[in-house]
């Protein structure tokens, strides 16, 4: 009778065994070459969670990030026994990106967020000290895909840019792109490439918005890297236009190049629409904003108004005049 029960629990224990490895804890080291190991996947978080006693460092190996990849992590810190306690992110190289220090009392919680968008991918490193004090920490860590023009992360040079298409007439291209705020990762420049078939009554525009906080800088490149053309936002979340005519761009190879002054301008989301169009039948058009119209209605009824104050002013000198030769010519003169 003993034999099915202990088959039975075995293949109880079979079943759940996947099921502990999947929620074990990687284990700390005490170094870069010791780090414990969490492998990161694109949209899904991996949660860690140890204790930390004073003078201690625990680090942690996060693997997984590819080009492109924003790695998001929440670090929250639980004093159990008052002190100093210090979180540091480093890249691959053991470059040092992030790094916070503060003091806890006891009791007391802190959370600190941690993000980086990388240009090349790679490992990072997470370190955790604890200068004084007894603490318990809890990380959250996932991938966010930050990838540029047909989910590939478009290179910072006329090397490695990436393809858009064929801008000819009739036919519009449109793709977004992503850069990092300044000290929030690498990734400043992003470049693309793009053909033409443009005929000389032809055009084409390159349209290009940030997201509403954002600031940048654009300029269209032959092949051997000579600037055409460059334009820039007047202000943060503004759009501008590059603009070539036929007779520059027609049967040529255009690259695109998109950058927010090395973070300064800011970070996030931005689109590019490439339209080719007619000279001679048609341009894009601009919307013209509620205000801009008010403001041509009043200077056009200011025109009208200083032109009839002209007309009229006009007319009484010439009557003046008129009367004035009348009455001179009476007496002789």
């Amino acid at each position: 009778m003993r034999v099915p029960y202990l088959l039975a629990l075995l293949m109880a224990l079979l079943l759940i065994m996947p099921s502990f490895s999947a929620i074990s804890q990687p284990v700390p080291g005490g170094s870069f070459e010791s780090a414990g190991e969490v492998r990161l996947e694109v949209g899904r978080t991996a949660f860690v969670n140890n204790s930390l006693s004073q003078l201690e460092d625990h680090y942690y190996m996060l693997s997984g990030a590819g080009a492109g990849h924003e790695l998001s992590l929440s670090v929250s810190i639980s004093s159990q026994q008052g002190g100093m306690v210090m979180v540091s992110l480093f890249t691959e190289k053991k470059a040092k990106v992030l790094d916070e220090k503060f003091v806890l009392r006891d009791g007391e919680l802190r959370t600190i967020p941690l993000s980086w968008l990388t240009k090349e991918g790679g490992k990072f490193y997470l370190k955790i000290s604890a200068v004084g004090g007894s603490h318990r920490y809890n990380i959250s860590a996932t991938l966010l895909d930050r990838r540029d023009a047909g989910g590939k992360e478009a290179g910072s040079s006329i090397e490695d840019a990436t393809y858009v298409g064929l801008a000819s007439y009739g036919v519009e291209l449109s793709f977004s792109g992503y850069l990092a705020a300044s000290g929030a990762g690498d990734d400043f420049v992003d470049f693309y490439v793009f053909g033409t078939m443009l005929k000389r009554s032809e055009a084409v525009s390159v349209e290009v918005l940030p997201s509403a906080d954002m600031s940048l800088e654009a300029s269209l490149h032959l092949p051997d890297g000579f600037m055409v053309t460059r334009n820039s936002s007047a202000s943060p979340g503004k759009a501008f236009t590059l603009t070539l005519k036929g007779d520059i761009a027609g049967n040529e190879t255009f690259y695109l190049r998109v950058s927010n002054m090395d973070g300064h301008g800011g970070g996030g989301k931005y689109s590019v629409r490439i339209l080719a169009y007619n000279l001679t039948v048609t341009k894009p058009s601009v919307p013209i904003s509620p205000v801009d119209k008010e403001l041509a209605r009043r200077l056009i009824i200011i025109s009208v108004a200083v032109i009839a104050g002209m007309t009229i002013l006009a007319l009484v000198l010439r009557r003046r005049r008129a009367s004035a030769e009348e009455w001179y010519g009476a007496y002789g003169y």
